[in-house]
């Protein structure tokens, strides 16, 4: 597995469900609106989670006493502050779950588990029955074990409902394929045809051995003229079919 780390999408769904925040990522969408674009004082001062297994001191986007020995109930940090700590804090979940996943999974299915693992413990992740049918290659029956971790407490809460049916949607939601290069344009591709005719009826009457396409050329101006209208159609219809299908 070649993931690296947490993407931006990964890192915003944390702190949505975290701490309510709604960060915007650097395509200028908001995957998780609602909330405010910085942490609130209330998750910039530190508290006592008393939902955890063991009640813990918890700040930010779920930083806790066993991430950073210094936390102090009432203690108050900036938000540039607490998301540091988050950064900081997230590379051990991160590489749980590189350590804990045997089968490639793309970035989308990363950022969904460490959320995942983060919520509910290294410990969660690498006992469960998610990881277990992963593992097997069942990505969609490892999708609807997410669903099953919605209890705290021996309690349910709307709030893990919600965040699991997030790391869900996530998990199942395909990358899409950036072109790597313009020779992978059908649009491009399409253009070189017309190109070539257009280019050919220029360069012909100073090529010799063309001087006969050159001729032809004079003679059928109006076959060019209709190749290259149809080339054009041709180009316009690729276009238009990449915008249908959400390429670019």
């Amino acid at each position: 597995m070649a993931i690296g780390r947490l993407s931006e999408r990964g890192i915003a769904l944390i702190a949505y469900y975290e701490a309510g925040v709604s960060l915007e990522l650097t395509d200028g969408t908001t995957p998780y609106p609602g909330g405010p674009r910085e942490t609130p004082l209330k998750y910039r001062k530190v508290y006592m989670d008393n939902l955890a297994s063991t009640p813990v001191l918890t700040v930010g986007y779920g930083t806790t006493s066993y991430d950073v020995d210094y936390l102090s109930e009432g203690d108050t940090y900036t938000h540039s502050k607490v998301v540091e700590m988050f950064l900081k804090t997230i590379t051990r979940y991160e590489d749980a779950v590189r350590a804990a996943v045997l089968v490639d999974i793309n970035q989308n299915q990363f950022d969904a588990l460490v959320s995942f693992t983060y919520n509910v413990g290294i410990h969660g992740l690498t006992g469960s029955t998610l990881l277990q049918c992963l593992n097997r290659g069942q990505f969609h029956a490892a999708s609807q074990e997410f669903h099953k971790w919605v209890y705290a407490g021996g309690k349910q809460y709307a709030g893990l409902i919600k965040r699991r049916a997030a790391e869900s949607a996530l998990f199942l939601t395909p990358i899409k394929k950036v072109r790597q290069s313009l020779t992978e344009s059908r649009t491009i591709k399409a253009a070189v045809p017309a190109a070539v005719v257009s280019g050919l009826t220029a360069v012909a009457p100073v090529i010799e051995p063309a001087r006969e396409v050159a001729s032809f050329v004079e003679n059928y101006t109006w076959v060019v003229f209709v190749a290259l209208a149809l080339a054009f159609c041709y180009i316009l219809w690729l276009r238009v079919d990449d915008w249908r299908k959400g390429r670019r």
